[in-house]
């Protein structure tokens, strides 16, 4: 999910986790990209792609498995369609890292149109090089800037997932009121998005985001990652409001389609619906949307 050109999205696009073992690791391959400094490493049976050492990797992959989703967020995007009482048929994926959501999405949607859209074409070479991401006949490629991509395009997705990170934060323009407002008209009336956002929640980064979408969207909810600083920000279709049980109920209804190694339920235990939680904070427009000052900046403990 991935942009140094400015200083923030799709919203992603990946986070950072930490890497055990750095001292055993082998490095793959490493370069400077125009947007990133791209590093692929090795330690024991996975790989890893970093754009800052300092800030573990973005994205992993099992050389023994590729389709285990090794990071808990990756796993956890999988119960934000229990919000749709359908299969999504068109997806779109802001941000691609090592592209762990989208092939597992592939595999389990064969027959889903799948959009992936990554503004650098070196980490959508080293996704096919060490990641084992492979385009399948129903997915497409987009090397472009997120935001941009959706301004151009008339295509109306049910499923949008933001996971656009570089090295420090999702880029600014990917997280503002008005980039949202061109997400929402990209979304199928009945569609969802998500987009994976750091934590922790008193981040004040975080909470102006959680702010900037009650601007937007009539109603978001939140699903926790479970045992990281990663919360999956989730818009459903209009006004739709749905309770914890409802969303269990539905996820669980969708374990057998999907054949997950993990529980789905166990992730949609954690929603929460932020729609009229009350958030001091900023409203992040395109004329502020210091994101990489606000990551930096904790709220004091109510």
């Amino acid at each position: 999910m991935i942009y140094r050109y400015f200083i923030s999205i799709a919203f992603l696009l990946h986070f950072s986790f930490s890497l055990p073992g750095w001292g055993a690791e082998k490095v793959l391959y490493e370069k400077d990209s125009l947007y990133h400094h791209i590093r692929v490493s090795e330690a024991e049976n996975y790989r890893y792609l970093s754009f800052n050492r300092a800030r573990g990797s973005q994205s992993a992959v099992n050389v023994n498995d590729p389709f285990e989703l090794k990071y808990a967020y990756t796993r956890a995007s999988f119960a934000v369609p229990a919000f749709l009482n359908r299969t999504p048929e068109k997806i779109l994926y802001i941000g691609l890292g090592g592209g762990s959501i989208p092939k597992v999405m592939a595999k389990i949607l064969p027959e889903a149109k799948i959009d992936i859209v990554e503004i650098d074409p070196d980490v959508v070479a080293v996704a096919k090089r060490f990641f084992f991401f492979q385009p399948t006949e129903k997915m497409r490629v987009f090397e472009q800037d997120g935001r941009q991509f959706l301004r151009r395009s008339q295509e109306i997705y049910d499923f949008i997932f933001l996971d656009a990170y570089n090295d420090n934060a999702i880029p600014f323009h990917l997280t503002t009121k008005e980039f949202f407002e061109i997400v929402k008209k990209r979304m199928a009336p009945d569609g969802v998005m998500a987009s994976n956002v750091w934590g922790p929640r008193n981040d004040e980064f975080y909470l102006s985001e959680v702010k900037t979408y009650q601007q937007v969207f009539s109603r978001i909810y939140m699903i926790d990652s479970i045992k990281t600083n990663n919360y999956l920000l989730a818009v459903p279709p209009g006004e739709q409001a749905i309770t914890k049980e409802e969303f269990v109920k539905r996820a669980e209804a969708l374990q057998p389609l999907y054949a997950l190694p993990f529980s789905l339920a166990e992730y949609a235990q954690t929603l929460e619906d932020l729609t009229a939680m009350k958030v001091d904070a900023e409203i992040l427009s395109d004329d502020y949307a210091p994101v990489e000052i606000l990551r930096s900046r904790k709220v004091p403990a109510q």
